[in-house]
């Protein structure tokens, strides 16, 4: 338990760091806040997922997730192809790479994991953007491909 909260805590810090050091709109990215399933190995886990726009096409996507036993965070580093900057309907699909921290809540073993993903923002609204995800590990070390669904609220 002490340590969900120790990652929960990191991760608050970490978006507000961010969002406090982020410039005024012009030309940024989206940044969005908000709850993700994650479905990895026949398994669920909930959480929260992030993405700060660090210009107009690089993100960085901070995670947490809450599995049975454990909490694994991390972050992604992505370039997001925005490919539909005329239409009504928002559709961002990104590509890029990060690293996931899985720790066990029986003072247990922490693994680090690197992953390639592929996924999408799709904005449905001036507010709202749902989020889908394939994260890919790079090696096989107890890890398997993931899937990751969710919901943005934009800031």
């Amino acid at each position: 338990m002490k340590k969900n909260i120790v990652a929960l805590v990191m991760l608050c810090s970490s978006v507000a760091t961010l969002a406090m050091s982020a410039p005024a709109r012009a030309g940024m990215g989206t940044n969005t806040v908000g709850p993700s399933l994650l479905i990895n190995n026949g398994t669920t886990a909930i959480g929260v997922d992030s993405k700060f726009g660090i210009s107009d096409n690089i993100s960085i996507r901070p995670v947490v997730y809450f599995p049975n036993g454990g909490t694994l965070f991390g972050a992604f580093l992505t370039y997001d192809f925005d490919v539909s900057r005329s239409s009504k309907l928002q559709i961002t699909p990104y590509l890029g790479g990060g690293v996931l921290f899985a720790s066990s809540n029986n003072g247990g073993s922490t693994n680090t994991q690197t992953y390639l993903t592929g996924g999408a923002d799709f904005g449905i609204s001036d507010s709202v953007d749902l989020k889908a995800a394939l994260n890919v590990p790079l090696s096989s070390n107890n890890s398997s491909t993931a899937v990751s669904l969710g919901a943005g609220f934009k800031f």
